[in-house]
């Protein structure tokens, strides 16, 4: 199983210096990616910015969307933006796509939030078409570059539910999920629902499962946890903060050690670290606990 990290990219007090010292440890230290998810309405860079950044410092780690909030997008420049960061990375590039949680940054994109979902799964419909080089419009050319790999970037499902996770046989080459206590079964039952999925579609070889949760690893771990939970969750998911918090066992070597290989038993592909804060202790203590 891989183990990637997330970039700081949407912490408060992170900065361009911080985002490429990461980028380039991150490489130096063996992990297999980074990733960097989407959010307007809280403190952070955009993903495609720090993807890129980080991109132009790193030579050979993997580089994740995870995940961007489609529906709010015109595919048409998503589209074009992957394709830029998979030919200016050189093919490094996976895009994780979700209908994103909570629904604030609908209003402030602004997009409406009825039939995101139809909207969705039109989106990736298009996106694989225009990644094919195809025209959708008559007499009009093709949004470039090409991809580095014949269909374009790695395309990942971003989602926890059910419902979401059966969208993946059909228009995706995996899913990327989300367990704030890191728990195998709840994985496991996640994955199911994926490669399910994959059957239904009659899709060849196997669905990539990756997941993902918050890490601390800091000198001051729990506390800079409790910090980051408080500082965003309230307004997100109004009080949920204490059973959040309770969630998460991430913050001691032990069960970092035990994250990893109880998700390598159930068959994960890739399990990514979720920073808390803009430290690099936390990176190197990450590092110092799974290689």
């Amino acid at each position: 199983m891989e183990i990637g990290i997330g970039l700081p990219t949407n912490l408060r007090e992170t900065n361009k210096e911080i985002v490429i010292a990461w980028s380039q440890r991150a490489e130096e230290a063996g992990f297999a990616s980074l990733c960097m998810g989407e959010r307007l309405t809280y403190a952070g860079y955009d993903w495609l910015l720090s993807l890129t950044a980080a991109a132009a410092v790193t030579s050979r780690i993997r580089l994740l969307a995870n995940v961007i909030i489609l529906p709010i997008h015109p595919v048409g420049v998503v589209a074009k933006q992957s394709l830029s960061l998979d030919d200016f990375s050189g093919g490094r590039f996976s895009l994780g796509v979700g209908l994103g949680t909570p629904l604030d940054d609908y209003d402030v994109a602004p997009s409406p939030r009825e039939g995101r979902g139809a909207r969705f799964e039109e989106s990736l419909r298009t996106l694989r078409e225009l990644w094919k080089g195809e025209s959708l419009v008559d007499g009009i050319r093709a949004i470039g570059p090409p991809p580095v790999r014949r269909g374009g970037p790695e395309l990942l499902l971003g989602a926890n539910g059910s419902r979401s996770l059966r969208r993946a046989g059909e228009f995706t080459d995996g899913a990327v999920t989300w367990s704030f206590g890191a728990d195998p079964r709840e994985a496991r039952g996640m994955f199911d629902v994926v490669e399910a999925s994959w059957r239904d579609f009659d899709r060849e070889g196997s669905p990539r499962l990756v997941c993902g949760c918050y890490f601390s690893a800091g000198p001051s771990a729990a506390e800079d946890l409790e910090a980051y939970f408080r500082d965003y969750y309230p307004k997100v998911l109004p009080g949920q903060v204490e059973d959040l918090l309770g969630a998460v066992r991430t913050v001691t070597p032990e069960a970092i050690r035990e994250v990893v290989s109880e998700f390598e038993a159930i068959g994960c592909d890739e399990f990514i670290f979720v920073p808390v804060k803009p430290d690099l202790a936390h990176l190197e203590g990450l590092a110092e606990i799974v290689f």
